[in-house]
């Protein structure tokens, strides 16, 4: 343990590690997910979707893990980012409901 640091600092800082380390490795296995569909021609009606679904999750973890969205310092930002996935899903649906009705 660093002396610059106290115990509980460097047990905060062990955690984010090892949540950044989590992520990664999960974005790359999402990443590789996405590859496989794609590589092996598999039906467009199903690679289409598949990979939206996952860079969604994708962009869930960057966005909580390697933007601190999670940590209580960014609860302005946190609210910012809900509205605005709120206002593109009302327009997506409002634009969609125009289409089909």
């Amino acid at each position: 343990m660093p002396e610059e640091m106290n115990r509980g600092e460097f047990q905060r800082v062990r955690s984010e590690t090892k949540h950044h380390l989590i992520a990664f490795f999960v974005s790359i296995v999402l990443t590789l997910l996405a590859f496989y569909p794609v590589a092996y021609g598999v039906n467009p009606r199903f690679t289409i979707p598949f990979i939206v679904v996952l860079g969604a999750i994708q962009a869930a973890f960057q966005l909580y893990i390697w933007m601190h969205m999670k940590d209580k310092e960014h609860r302005f930002p946190t609210i910012y980012v809900y509205v605005a996935i709120l206002v593109v899903w009302i327009t997506i649906m409002a634009f969609l409901f125009m289409i089909w009705w």
